[in-house]
């Protein structure tokens, strides 16, 4: 009992810490946001030109599915960060003293995390029901037929979401910004498996269980439809109205006893993380994360005389040091900046680095604007997400700022440091533009090219972390230079991309959030 009651309280109080924040506030109005992209059509479901009116079983069905891909994704990000929060704060180091277990501890992470996707869940559900009541519903409201899918479609896969949060944060290569872009092909793949495999066990969305009985639906109101499987912001993009759509009546699907069981399934394969996460666990020692072993290669690296002696080497006479040079140098600053945004990155991450930079200049061009630039954007995001947040991080605020001119020589030597290396990631496919004649393409590469950098170094320098960057720019990328959504697209990986305002529109957002960075800075310094 006294272990439960320990585990209540960790769970309330993570709770509450959570639901207390900015980044709890943002991420539950864009998932209001995005539910009423849902109901208003935005993000549909559509059976090629078919699909079925908003009753009750329409829109629960399609809300669950939505609500469970929305918190998948970004749910993920936002409870990631527990662990990591104990460890930086020393909270961790404390519970490490206490006689609490590993798995009581990472059990109530897990029950924590569980809790906070379910109160965004409950927010989508309660958001669907108001709306079927305010709106005029045919057939009259099912209030079970638009809570079912939410139960057992969506809540299964935030018992998944929630335990695989705490096993990444578990295990150490997995903590950072590997973790954050393994996990977004992951949820992908996890989604899509169902349409490859035809697996039930594999339905992450519940796409399987829906798409059948809808198809036999549009088929009994029209024989000779020909149907298709069209799923996301498919309103949004193509501009359809309703008013064009062939509509057809859905009650929806029979919760049986033998389809209940098969959701329950991942709630297993949640309680079977946690079990992993609790061996490879470290209890916030210090010893197993690798700094005492730098320590010691530092002390060998002494002469093993000094070392015995404690001595160090002696500091050279006055007369022996370079001249103090009062003159400043901006490339020699912005030099100093590069090697610190690069430093520490294995050889072989240069070699993926510059493969990736030759396959956009070797590829067919269609192939290389479509599927290797957006590639080679995605394998520089942990330096750009570094970009503005080192003083924090680091604790080096004091002696950085107390520097001379911070404001006008290092906050934009580290910009350029970022600017040069999109440029650099991009620019196989700038020569390419260029010799091909693509002069919107180019144009709005290079505004791709201001932006990011822009981007990172304004969220980074607000935030003082990586994470927020990382999370926002993942989602941005996935949708839009990866799936083609024109708005988001901010490399011009499509011709909807190049065409119109948009590149102009990345273009103000780069000056407004440039300059917002540097207005942010002056406050700090």
């Amino acid at each position: 009992m006294q272990t439960l009651s320990k585990m209540y309280q960790l769970i309330l109080g993570d709770f509450r810490e959570r639901t207390r924040r900015y980044s709890f506030l943002i991420t539950l109005l864009a998932t209001l946001f995005f539910g009423y992209l849902v109901i208003t059509g935005k993000w549909t479901l559509r059976l090629g030109e078919y699909r079925g009116v908003y009753n009750s079983a329409w829109v629960g069905s399609l809300m669950g599915s939505a609500s469970t891909m929305m918190l998948a994704f970004f749910g993920f990000y936002l409870v990631k960060n527990s662990l990591s929060r104990d460890r930086r704060t020393g909270v961790g180091q404390i519970l490490a003293a206490t006689p609490l277990s590993n798995l009581a501890y990472l059990t109530s992470k897990f029950i924590s995390n569980f809790a906070v996707l379910t109160f965004m869940a409950a927010v989508l559900m309660a958001t669907a029901v108001v709306m079927q009541l305010l709106s005029h519903v045919e057939g009259g409201f099912n209030l079970w037929a638009l809570v079912a899918p939410f139960l057992f479609v969506c809540l299964p896969v935030m018992a998944l979401v929630a335990a695989m949060a705490v096993l990444f944060e578990s295990i150490r290569w997995l903590r950072g910004t590997v973790g954050n872009i393994l996990y977004i092909f992951i949820a992908e793949f996890a989604f899509l498996n169902h349409l490859l495999l035809e697996n039930p066990f594999l339905d992450f969305g519940g796409f399987g269980m829906f798409i059948p009985s809808m198809e036999e639906a549009a088929l009994a109101a029209y024989p000779e439809a020909k149907l298709g499987i069209e799923v996301g912001f498919v309103g949004l993009i193509e501009g359809a109205t309703d008013g064009a759509m062939n509509l057809f009546r859905w009650e929806g699907i029979d919760w049986s006893l033998e389809m209940v069981p098969l959701r329950l399934l991942w709630i297993g394969c949640a309680i079977c993380m946690v079990a992993v996460a609790t061996v490879s666990f470290n209890r916030f020692d210090p010893a197993r994360t690798g700094r005492i072993r730098s320590r010691r290669r530092a002390k060998k690296s002494l002469p093993a005389a000094e070392v015995v002696s404690g001595h160090r080497p002696s500091a050279r006479s006055w007369s022996d040091m370079p001249a103090v040079q009062f003159r400043f140098n901006f490339l020699r600053m912005l030099t100093a900046e590069l090697r610190l945004m690069l430093k520490g990155y294995h050889w072989s991450w240069y070699a993926i680095a510059v493969g990736l930079v030759a396959v956009q200049l070797a590829v067919p061009y269609d192939y290389a604007r479509l599927y290797a630039l957006p590639a080679a954007w995605i394998w520089p995001l942990p330096i750009w997400s570094a970009m503005g947040t080192r003083e924090a991080r680091f604790n080096t605020g004091q002696l950085v700022f107390s520097s001379a001119y911070p404001l006008s020589r290092q906050f934009p030597a580290i910009w350029a440091a970022g600017l040069t290396v999109a440029l650099l990631a991009g620019g196989g496919m700038l020569i390419r533009a260029l010799l091909v004649g693509e002069g919107d393409h180019f144009k709005a590469l290079l505004v791709g090219v201001l932006f990011v950098p822009t981007f990172a170094l304004a969220l980074g320098t607000l935030s003082g972390s990586r994470k927020l960057f990382e999370v926002i720019y993942l989602i941005i990328w996935y949708i839009g230079p990866v799936n083609g959504l024109p708005l988001l697209d901010f490399l011009g990986a499509t011709d909807a991309a190049v065409e119109g305002s948009i590149p102009l529109i990345y273009l103000a957002m780069s000056i407004v959030l440039g300059f917002s960075a540097f207005l942010w800075r002056r406050r700090l310094c």
